[in-house]
């Protein structure tokens, strides 16, 4: 006789009691099996009026299977496993049942039944039952959870491996130890982005997550000002409703260019900020270090050309806009000259891209990305040939157009003046005023 078996799947997550409607159905109608005790849903089932049975964890073992019911070879599921579940149950004839698995730490029977609910490939499609045993397994949802709740439990594993019993290595670590697996787990999820490999951006944003909830586990361990992750979670909360007020208040907003306008601006009201250089992380690669300040500076105004103050400084004027790429190109060039013959080359190479990049760029359908990228691979090259470190020598004056540009917004402020509505003229007049003059900015930040 064939015996029909629905698991019905809950979550530890879920108040006991708090079902689907069609798991409610199903266990006041047929009897309710579990090798788990400690259920926490039994109480609740109970109450309702459910036959509930408690049987033995362990399947029975099948003749010739040294491992009890392990499903592997002729016979999948163990012969006696429908006998065995008749057993306990008031009506050893009953055709059908539930079972509810272990929601924390299945049992063998779980493993089992839950193997025995998967698809099978079949020799008769038609054919639905196990035949040695008459076994026919499927499985019911029965508890709905909102989207998110699943991240209880890694926070859970994570408490686990960090109290008495726990892990050995998780328990020593620190906040400083664990810095630089922040940045290389964050680096490997970018390369599943730029792989296009969204598999492996899961399983990558998976590790960048355990990041964040260990820190904030170490954090919790703190007496005194310690904070844990529901704090984080809270703070990104209110951070958001904050910063979204198109969608949250009634900010009305034309397009992403907007929304992104009123981000900085509300941001640098909360954080009290006097230059939009503050809040840059110093501690970034040097490229996005320059990228990041180059926009700063250009959401407040500031012409691109003044990036370059630092070559012009010298000679008391900018580099106009137009030229600018190709005339960075050609200083480094000539001033490469003067050393061995493989910098000077370099920097020849390094001036010829350049003016290249500046021609290509003003023409339709170019690919910017690889002019741009042969234009700093060239440098880099240029760097190599010079014994100069690229990501130093970048910082250094990603550094000093940050001191420049807060020193150039702390004039405009004394002046009176809000730095995002100065004209291009002035910006000019702060960057490079002559050493004495009440708002100087000297070439050296």
């Amino acid at each position: 006789m064939m015996l029909r078996i629905t698991v019905v799947v809950t979550s530890p997550r879920v108040a006991p009691g708090i079902l689907t409607a069609p798991a409610w159905d199903l266990v006041r109608r047929v009897p309710v099996l579990t090798a788990a005790p400690a259920h926490p849903q039994l109480a609740a089932l109970r109450a309702a009026g459910a036959t509930v049975v408690v049987v033995d964890g362990h399947p029975p073992a099948a003749p010739g299977d040294p491992a009890a019911g392990d499903p592997a070879g002729d016979d999948p599921v163990g012969v006696g496993l429908a006998a065995f579940l008749r057993a306990g149950l008031p009506d050893p004839a009953a055709t059908e049942l539930a079972w509810l698995p272990d929601p924390s730490a299945p049992t063998p029977l779980d493993r089992l039944l839950d193997r025995l609910a998967q698809p099978r490939p079949q020799a008769d499609p038609d054919a639905a039952a196990t035949p040695a045993t008459g076994v026919v397994v499927g499985t019911l949802a029965g508890t709905a959870e909102l989207p998110g709740s699943v991240l209880l439990d890694a926070v859970a594993v994570m408490d686990r491996l960090r109290s008495p019993g726990g892990c050995p290595w998780d328990a020593e670590q620190t906040h400083e130890s664990l810095a630089p697996y922040l940045i290389e787990e964050t680096y490997e999820a970018y390369q599943a982005i730029e792989d296009g490999d969204l598999a492996e951006l899961r399983e990558e944003l998976g590790d960048v997550l355990m990041q964040v909830l260990f820190h904030a586990r170490i954090a919790a361990e703190r007496a005194g000002d310690g904070w844990d992750v529901d704090d984080v979670a809270a703070g990104l909360v209110a951070k958001l409703i904050r910063r979204h007020p198109h969608v949250f208040a009634d900010v009305v907003v034309d397009g992403p260019a907007n929304v992104a306008v009123n981000w900085e601006a509300i941001k640098a009201v909360e954080k009290g900020r006097a230059s939009v250089t503050e809040g840059v992380a110093l501690s970034q690669p040097a490229l996005t270090l320059a990228a990041k300040l180059l926009k700063r500076a250009g959401g407040i105004g500031v012409p691109a050309d003044l990036a370059l103050a630092g070559v012009a400084g010298e000679t008391g004027g900018a580099l106009p806009e137009s030229g600018a790429v190709a005339a960075s190109g050609a200083m480094a060039a000539s001033g490469a000259m003067a050393e061995s013959g493989g910098v000077a080359e370099a920097g020849e190479r390094v001036a010829a891209i350049a003016a290249d990049a500046a021609t290509a760029l003003g023409r339709p359908g170019v690919a910017a990305d690889d002019v741009l990228g042969d234009l700093l691979v060239a440098a880099v090259a240029l760097a190599r040939a010079a014994r100069v470190d690229p990501e130093r020598a970048l910082r250094t004056s990603a550094r000093r157009f940050r001191d420049r540009l807060a020193a150039a917004e702390r004039v405009a402020r004394g002046d009176g003046a809000a730095p995002g509505a100065l004209p291009a003229a002035r910006w000019r007049e702060l960057w490079v005023a002559p050493a004495g003059s009440g708002d100087c900015v000297t070439p050296d930040g």
